[in-house]
């Protein structure tokens, strides 16, 4: 029974830390902030996590992984290299309609943070790396035009995140739903 409330107790840690830190960022959200939405005691923090900090890692790192897992099978599937990168933007689209709060979530980190915590920079390495791989392999195949192979992928992934941050301006202003799978 303890098990089962402290995993509750976590989890409801998590997820009203996720909403403060989208929503305020990681100085503007306070540790009472997240255990009063929490429905926690002052100590959950500490004791669940360590520290906000720790507790930011965490909500931030599990974000970013099951992404990072998805671009990485979309990158490794066995089809030529367009149809890849497609899947790659497929995958982030995907993942972010279901996860709307990342692109916010993510840019404050990676913005305002000297550099990212490891949990974060590590899932961030491994996508890189696949993307810049599948982006060499398109150029030596001629089906991506040449260029430095380590911005071009970044840019794949780039544009679905700015999309994503904008996807409230573009459906008020052009009635664009980014979210809408058609």
């Amino acid at each position: 029974m303890n098990e089962e409330r402290d995993a509750s107790t976590a989890e409801a840690l998590i997820q009203a830390a996720r909403r403060l830190f989208t929503l305020h960022g990681y100085d503007g959200t306070s540790v009472r902030a997240i255990t009063a939405e929490a429905a926690a005691n002052l100590g959950a923090i500490t004791y669940h996590f360590g520290s906000k900090r720790e507790l930011y890692d965490h909500v931030v790192g599990s974000a970013v992984r099951p992404l990072a897992e998805r671009i990485e099978a979309a990158v490794a599937e066995a089809a030529p290299v367009p149809e890849r990168v497609e899947a790659v933007v497929r995958t982030w689209f995907d993942y972010l309609a279901g996860n709307p709060d990342l692109p916010q979530l993510m840019l404050q980190e990676l913005l305002l943070a000297e550099s990212p915590p490891e949990v974060v920079a590590v899932p961030l390495r491994r996508v890189h790396v696949a993307l810049t791989g599948l982006v060499e392999e398109g150029q030596s195949a001629g089906v991506i035009r040449s260029g430095p192979a380590r911005v071009l992928g970044i840019f794949i992934l780039s544009v679905p995140v700015h999309l994503g941050i904008l996807h409230r301006a573009m459906r008020a202003q052009l009635g664009i739903d980014l979210l809408e799978p058609r």
